[in-house]
């Protein structure tokens, strides 16, 4: 019996001399599995590199903080505006006066900027600070009250130079540090809805308040997740 070309048994057509097409896989899987059992595993050729620890930055400002008698007087203030406006954030800081926004940073640089600042505090010579009346500003999410304070000569000059200093020896930007400032104390912030904050204005705008006190220190203060503590004292003039 002869067969045509397309009539031939299919183990016959593959050309594999006969082995069965199940045979065929099998024989091709050990071959397959014999060169990979050859070859050394991954992890030995290479392998993977220690991923260093994880740092979680830190929020920091720099601010001047009252004395004891101005300090717990503002204190007052605070809880007398809280108590009227349900503005309560104000209360878990420390009554100050920014002279840099918070900014974000690894706990690395405590090390440098520390001794850093005790060096430029101590350039500087001490003066007097004036407080005198309320005011108040309102953007669309920020309402803020807050106590004047009066600009001097050495208020200006410590801002200036303190601006210039984070610049040029720690690369602070020219958006971050910034020349632009008006200094105050605030009693409330962003706690405030647009109808409380016109009263507040009404209220405190004419209402008068004075107080004076002496700038001895500059503060570095850091944020620990539910407050601020202050992590530096810098004396003015030195030791």
């Amino acid at each position: 019996m002869t067969y045509g070309r397309n009539d031939q048994p299919r183990q016959q057509q593959r050309g594999n001399g006969g082995r069965p097409d199940s045979e065929e896989r099998h024989h091709r899987t050990q071959r397959h599995n014999q060169f990979r059992k050859s070859r050394p595993p991954k992890s030995a050729r290479f392998p993977p590199k220690p991923k260093p620890p994880k740092v979680e930055s830190k929020i920091y400002f720099i601010a001047l903080l009252p004395n004891a008698a101005v300090g717990t007087e503002i204190i007052r203030l605070k809880q007398e505006f809280a108590e009227k406006y349900e503005a309560r954030k104000a209360l878990r800081v420390l009554p100050h006066i920014t002279l840099q926004v918070p900014f974000t940073a690894s706990p690395e640089l405590e090390k440098s900027l520390g001794p850093a600042l005790h060096t430029f505090a101590a350039t500087l010579s001490p003066f007097e600070i004036k407080l005198n009346g309320f005011g108040g500003f309102s953007f669309t999410r920020r309402k803020v009250l807050y106590i004047n304070v009066e600009k001097n000569e050495g208020i200006v000059h410590l801002h200036q130079q303190l601006v210039d200093f984070l610049r040029k020896d720690f690369g602070f930007s020219h958006m971050l540090a910034r020349y632009g400032f008006n200094p105050h104390i605030s009693l409330a912030f962003r706690d405030l809805s647009d109808q409380e904050f016109n009263m507040a204005m009404d209220e405190y705008g004419s209402r008068p308040f004075d107080a004076a006190f002496q700038v001895r220190n500059l503060y570095l203060l850091r944020h620990t997740g539910t407050s601020w503590e202050v992590l530096q004292k810098c004396r003015l003039g030195g030791e």
